[in-house]
């Protein structure tokens, strides 16, 4: 058997891993809306009463949307690294799995900020959620990189480089909250959205995934 035919047929397939990432981090992110508490008084005499009941809620709407935007933000580097994958092995679907154990925790961490986001606690266990989801983003990564039976001949150098200042941010981030929450926790949790802004600004990765006709990326040459 050639080399291309074993490259081609060495471990499991990787779709199966990929459907139970979506499901997760769909379910993920539909149980955040559930932290918005329901009223304990269901009847409201007058909209104004309503509307101060719902400025009450300000914190935890806040907390919903912050939740949902980190999430879409891991679920988008998870596909991203899922894209140069070909195949997957025992370590690679162990390190998958504890991602998605801690995905699912995010909900919990969120409700437990929305509820007690004066508390410094509350912050410091939302952040370290996310570092470790950052940190088994960077092992799978290192992983790829390390076995490259295992992904396409797309994972280059230059991409491995650029997902691994990705998630690098990922994890800068919350240790910045961590730390910020200790002179005002609400502030540290406002600093998440700052992982929103690369998501928005097109860089290399765009140029690496562009489809071409035969199904390979393209690798355009960077702008003088």
């Amino acid at each position: 058997m050639s080399d291309g035919n074993a490259r081609e047929t060495r471990g499991l397939g990787k779709n199966r891993i990929e459907a139970l990432a979506d499901g997760i981090f769909a379910v993920a992110m539909t149980l955040l809306v559930l932290d918005i508490k329901s009223p304990d008084t269901p009847w409201f005499e007058t909209s104004r009463q309503l509307a101060d009941h719902l400025g009450k809620l300000e914190h935890s709407f806040v907390m919903y949307v912050i939740s949902f935007v980190v999430l879409g933000l891991f679920w988008f580097g998870h596909h991203l690294q899922f894209h140069f994958v070909r195949h997957v092995d025992r370590r690679l679907l162990w390190t998958n799995l504890a991602f998605l154990l801690f995905t699912v925790l995010v909900p919990f961490s969120t409700d437990l900020v929305g509820d007690h986001g004066h508390l410094l606690l509350p912050v410091v266990i939302y952040g370290v959620n996310l570092l470790v989801l950052a940190t088994l983003l960077l092992a799978h990564l290192h992983h790829l990189a390390a076995k490259p039976d295992l992904s396409s001949a797309d994972l280059t150098g230059e991409a491995i480089a650029h997902m691994r200042r990705q998630v690098m941010m990922f994890a800068i981030v919350p240790i910045a909250s961590i730390a910020m929450s200790f002179y005002n926790p609400r502030f540290g949790m406002y600093l998440y959205l700052l992982l929103a802004v690369p998501a928005f600004v097109p860089g290399g990765i765009d140029r690496m995934t562009r489809a071409v006709p035969g199904g390979k990326a393209r690798h355009d040459p960077d702008p003088p």
